[in-house]
């Protein structure tokens, strides 16, 4: 068995190189998508945040534009179609805003929700 080892001494470094390269490999993998997953929900909340007219400060304005646009935008992430019909699918949206948004934000909120339901 020393003998083995021995006479193929660079061939078994190479393979432990490779099967501790491809662990690293698997481990940054895994750690990239956490992170990407990550951001993507962050990215999810902030568009959420926007259509509902949440502030960062106090000095930041939202249009109407900008809550009409994070309505559509949330299409990209089906991933969270089943929470988005579950905060956006409420007849209490009417009562919870002014006659404006009612006016021009919540109808491309109806169509959002149409359009999630259709997939």
């Amino acid at each position: 068995m020393l003998e083995l080892i021995a006479e193929n001494t660079n061939q078994i470094t190479l393979i432990i190189a490779i099967i501790a390269g491809l662990f690293a490999f698997i481990k940054w993998l895994d750690t990239r998508n956490q992170n990407l997953k990550d951001e993507r929900y962050k990215k999810y909340i902030q568009l959420i945040r926007i259509l509902s007219g949440s502030k960062i400060n106090d000095s930041a304005s939202i249009c109407m534009t900008e809550q009409i646009a994070s309505a559509w935008l949330l299409l990209e992430y089906k991933e969270y179609y089943k929470i988005t019909l579950k905060i956006l699918d409420n007849n209490d949206l009417e009562k919870m805003s002014n006659e404006n948004w009612q006016q021009f934000v919540l109808p491309q909120i109806k169509l959002v929700v149409e359009e999630i339901k259709r997939t």
